[in-house]
């Protein structure tokens, strides 16, 4: 804590030489992991500000700063064409802020609304979530595209999945053994055609209930774009409908139904996108979720598990449960 209290109070010196903010009122959030992000309140309204944490981002390294400059710049250049998200600061055309210190920031406009409980956004906030979503990737489709960072490899995910059985089986973790084994056939059984009919793009890539802003008035924002990049945007539809409709061991087909409603009336996705986008995300995130220091976890990593386990043990009769969404 006191770390972070001297970093604060350089940010906000660089601020006010750099913006000519003074600020008046500091409050920290907790949320994310290392990062340090605190609402600060000025003359001119409230500012959010994100301390990228040297031990996560590794600024320092010229490819890895670069690469978060580019995101901040989509996520401005989607504000600037009206898509509902936070507004970026710049000075001479740079994003991230550096103080004296070496210690590198961004500062936003703040954004009003509540953070979603997972598995509970009403069918309304879905929608408009559904319609937020869709605007963004078709926004994204003027954006050039860089390397793909990721695809589906049957062989590269089944070693992960072989890695962490194996873990699992050395400190005996029995249930996670188990819904690894199983995680193993699902994706040995996959067909992996069926992706060669996926549109590529960029995508936001962390679409779930901490990065949602829901206002009262039904409108939904999206934030935290750090993570953005070039693959497919199904995954993005994926996330966010795990991440809003699904509660308590069961999927909520009308609030699935209310996100894609919404989501067609700017981009396309077709009968059968989700269960297409629910397997690709699987791919990805079994990997990540289903290993043994996260089954030791709580908290926002156990949830994830918890969805990654209901998709592992429910997987021959994912083709039913999403033939009822449209």
């Amino acid at each position: 804590m006191v770390e972070n209290n001297r970093v604060l109070e350089e940010i906000v010196s660089d601020i006010h030489a750099k913006f000519g903010m003074k600020v008046i009122n500091v409050h920290q959030l907790n949320k994310g992991w290392l990062n340090v992000k605190w609402r600060l309140t000025t003359g001119g309204g409230s500012v959010f500000v994100k301390f990228y944490h040297p031990d996560r981002y590794k600024l320092h390294v010229t490819e890895k700063r670069a690469k978060i400059e580019q995101t901040l710049y989509l996520q401005q250049r989607l504000f600037k064409s009206g898509l509902s998200c936070p507004e970026v600061y710049a000075l001479e055309g740079r994003f991230i802020q550096e103080s004296q210190g070496g210690h590198r920031y961004a500062i936003m406009d703040w954004v009003e609304g509540s953070v979603p409980d997972p598995g509970s956004i009403s069918n309304s906030h879905m929608y408009e979530l559904g319609r937020t979503t869709g605007r963004m990737h078709q926004l994204l489709r003027d954006v050039p595209l860089a390397r793909h960072a990721w695809q589906p490899d049957q062989k590269a995910c089944l070693k992960e999945l072989q890695a962490n059985f194996e873990q699992a089986a050395t400190v005996r973790n029995m249930p996670l053994t188990g819904l690894l084994e199983k995680a193993i056939k699902n994706v040995q059984s996959l067909d992996f055609d069926v992706f060669a009919e996926s549109p590529r793009g960029w995508i936001h890539w962390d679409l779930w209930a901490d990065n949602l802003l829901l206002r009262e008035n039904g409108a939904a924002a999206i934030v935290d774009f750090d993570r953005m990049d070039v693959a497919y945007p199904e995954i993005d539809i994926a996330r966010a409908v795990l991440s809003g409709a699904w509660e308590k061991e069961r999927l909520r087909p009308d609030a699935a139904d209310c996100f894609l409603n919404g989501y067609r009336e700017h981009a396309a996705a077709p009968k059968g996108t989700l269960l297409r986008a629910v397997h690709m995300l699987y791919l990805i995130e079994s990997i990540w979720w289903l290993r043994t220091e996260i089954y030791e976890e709580t908290g926002v990593p156990a949830r994830f598990l918890q969805e990654l386990a209901w998709l592992t043990e429910q997987w021959d009769g994912l083709p039913e449960i999403f033939s009822h969404i449209s």
